[in-house]
């Protein structure tokens, strides 16, 4: 299970930390199994809502298939200043 720091945008998490530019996903709490189907990590996705436009940090794991981060779990949630620093370090504002 990793750490990652981004910005919600247009209902997506932008990764900017540990993997600056790696990627936009989707975040699902589920578990990943080898054959898993879109559809069916979309039904568990994560509303994220609340934190358009805001810093967040999640848990999950992200397989090598882009698109979604699994097992995720929103951790914590940057206020309007911290969100400005955080797009401001990683050239995301």
């Amino acid at each position: 299970m990793e750490k990652f720091l981004g910005i919600v945008q247009d209902g997506r998490f932008s990764i900017l930390w540990p993997r600056p530019q790696c990627c936009t996903v989707k975040l699902t709490r589920i578990v990943r199994p080898a054959s898993i189907a879109d559809e069916l990590a979309a039904s568990h996705a994560i509303d994220l809502t609340e934190h358009e436009g805001r810093a967040i940090m999640v848990t999950g794991v992200l397989p090598e298939r882009k698109g979604w981060l699994y097992e995720a779990n929103v951790i914590d949630q940057a206020g309007p200043i911290l969100t400005e620093l955080v797009k401001e370090t990683f050239g995301s504002g």
